[in-house]
């Protein structure tokens, strides 16, 4: 049997690159792969869920969904997702009992602070509406925020939510080095 941390994993990042750049057929491929290598993980029928939702196939989306819920009851992007299902069908209260029983799960999954944003503001309760819209911008900030210390490698890291992105050392270095000249130049020393 594969092992999920390596090559699960990997299957569920190709077919999510996949996705971004926009191709689905690819998207499909990696995500129907993973169901087949790994049917005991939720991921796979998550996203091949997603992919029926996009194309308008909201049954067979709906059931990928409750496939993935029976293999984990809490897994909050198919909650989510679910939870979409029934608010584009106009099932507002279902929609919000799943975005609530997703931010059980995880209490920071942003697309259900968002989600259930918007369900409220269809109820006309903007107060929620507005709290939960705010907190998943928050989340998403703080989730594109480590994204990008990630990727850049950067050991060097604020712990501070105020700060921008850390730079590396050498770049500062650089900075503090053009802008001794600027200043040497500017008063002819």
């Amino acid at each position: 049997m594969a092992d999920w941390q390596t090559e699960g994993r990997e299957l569920l990042a190709q077919g999510t690159q996949a996705w971004d750049r926009g191709d689905r057929l690819n998207a499909e491929a990696y995500f129907r792969q993973l169901t087949q290598e790994f049917p005991e993980r939720p991921e796979g029928y998550n996203k091949i869920g997603v992919v029926f939702a996009e194309t308008g196939q909201l049954d067979e989306a709906e059931q990928c969904f409750l496939r993935a819920l029976t293999l984990d009851r809490g897994h909050a992007p198919a909650l989510t997702n679910l939870g979409n299902i029934y608010l584009e069908r106009g099932k507002t209260e279902d929609a919000i009992q799943h975005y609530l029983l997703a931010l059980q799960s995880d209490p920071d999954y942003p697309a259900a602070h968002r989600n259930l944003g918007v369900a409220y503001r269809r109820q006309g309760r903007y107060y929620s509406y507005v709290s939960h819209f705010k907190r998943s911008q928050r989340l998403d900030s703080r989730k594109n925020r480590q994204e990008l210390f990630r990727w850049s490698g950067s050991p060097f890291r604020s712990t501070s939510p105020s700060v921008g992105p850390n730079v590396p050392a050498f770049v500062w270095l650089i900075v503090a080095a053009i802008g001794v000249v600027i200043i040497l130049s500017v008063f002819h020393v």
